[in-house]
């Protein structure tokens, strides 16, 4: 139809399997717990974050009730910026709050923390 934009169904297939995977994520669900409630099967789910498969809107609307979202919040229209600057300042605020600490278990906790972390962090050389 002329004058209506184009959609790139696999970008779009690609991103709400990005949200969904997110989203459960931060609800601290599991595949199996979303899959239970939303009547589907746990690699159904593996599916739909992977981009294997596109969902009907009437999944989507269940996926969004289970999710405690809507379907829109499911539904993102572009890809995200990139979240490293603002997650780099985040992460550096909240570290010069804990390091101004004197309480010695805190410290302790952070240094061990850290000290794990540089293990299994790559270098951004």
């Amino acid at each position: 139809m002329p004058g209506q934009k184009k959609i790139d169904h696999e970008a779009v297939v690609r991103r709400f399997g990005e949200r969904l995977k997110e989203l459960r994520r931060v609800r601290g669900m599991t595949q199996t717990d979303l899959a239970e409630k939303t009547a589907i099967t746990a690699s159904y789910i593996g599916r739909l974050e992977r981009a294997g498969a596109a969902p009907g809107v009437d999944l989507v609307a269940r996926l969004a009730v289970a999710l405690g979202t809507t379907i829109a919040d499911l539904l993102p229209e572009a890809d995200p910026p990139d979240q490293a600057p603002v997650l780099r300042d985040q992460a550096r605020k909240l570290f010069d709050a804990v390091i101004k600490s004197d309480d010695v278990v805190t410290l302790q906790l952070l240094a061990q923390f850290l000290a794990r972390l540089a293990e299994t962090t790559p270098s951004a050389e």
